[in-house]
């Protein structure tokens, strides 16, 4: 018993000092900045209708390029709130969110961005050409239930990259590796 209870005490140190080390690797490495950016963000009003045109600055670390040309698919997640204020609290008018992944598939060599709600999907030839498409976002018509014409509407807008969807050995280094921050900041405005 007393042979386990070294062993244990040994492994549990030495798995300690492993991960200290990787995760001060990790931040060494890692050359900073936002790999995902909203540009611009334009809401158009229509009766009770509303439509939302998004410009995203859509790049990938080199980490997420890696993993993609491994065969991971890569998850975002664009999280649209459009609301009012009354009196004292906002009414949320309407909550959608869009998920989209990319895609790379070796037999074929292409890439494909597929829109998960509505099943469809795009191909194309080159990794550039792919993100350059999914950064633009124009939704459909969004119905506003009981929207009030001479107020102003609060859009709130997030792209979130899906971590819970890679596998679990990449899941664990995702968490801790700021390469993988493939998310946005939460933007509001008022128009």
């Amino acid at each position: 018993m007393a042979f386990i209870m070294r062993v244990c005490r040994k492994s549990k140190t030495l798995l300690f000092c492993c991960l200290i080390s990787i995760l001060g690797g990790w931040q060494v490495c890692y050359a900073g900045g936002e790999f995902v950016k909203i540009k611009q963000a334009q809401l158009s009003l229509a009766e009770n209708k509303a439509k939302l045109s998004i410009l995203l600055d859509f790049q990938l670390s080199p980490a997420a390029e890696e993993a993609l040309y491994s065969g991971i698919a890569l998850f975002w997640d664009v999280s649209i709130e459009l609301k009012q204020e009354r009196r004292f609290w906002y009414r949320t008018l309407f909550a959608h969110t869009y998920r989209y992944s990319l895609t790379y598939y070796t037999l074929l060599d292409n890439f494909r961005v597929k829109d998960e709600h509505q099943k469809t999907f795009r191909r194309f030839y080159s990794l550039p050409e792919a993100l350059l498409f999914m950064q633009h976002i124009n939704t459909a018509e969004m119905p506003l239930a009981g929207y009030i014409a001479d107020q102003c509407i609060t859009s709130v807008l997030k792209v979130a990259f899906d971590q819970e969807m890679l596998p679990a050995p990449l899941r664990t280094v995702a968490y801790f590796d700021k390469q993988w921050d493939l998310s946005t900041n939460e933007r509001q405005w008022c128009e």
